[in-house]
């Protein structure tokens, strides 16, 4: 490979990696799905919060990608925002099944009486 072959070649790889847009909208959506699972408790769920520890930690490293990176940042937004989906599940499963038990339990002494 000679060197202008080289850079027209390294410099069409690098405009279409500047080309890939600034994800600000998937960062502010994944943002959000964070605060939803912290809000419904994760951090009081042990797997919960383990997953949104990961997602927490998936935006800061998407944020530092921002700009320099925008398809790599994108993909660990992405990941954040399952990670914190997740963690609202979880979270979300335990609140039911403790809630059930409550009820089951809370029958029992109502047949006993």
């Amino acid at each position: 490979m000679n060197y202008v072959t080289w850079i027209v070649m390294s410099a069409l790889t690098l405009g279409c990696a500047s080309s890939y847009p600034v994800p600000n909208d998937q960062m502010a959506a994944a943002q959000k799905e964070v605060g939803r699972a912290e809000q419904s408790g994760a951090p009081r769920v042990p797997d919960a919060k383990l997953h949104l520890q990961l997602a927490h930690e998936n935006l800061t490293k998407a944020k530092s990608f921002m700009e320099k990176d925008n398809q790599r940042a994108s993909i660990l937004i992405q990941r954040a925002a399952a990670e914190a989906e997740l963690a609202l599940s979880l979270s979300t499963h335990e609140t039911a099944k403790t809630e059930s038990n409550e009820a089951v339990e809370q029958l029992g002494k109502v047949k006993d009486q």
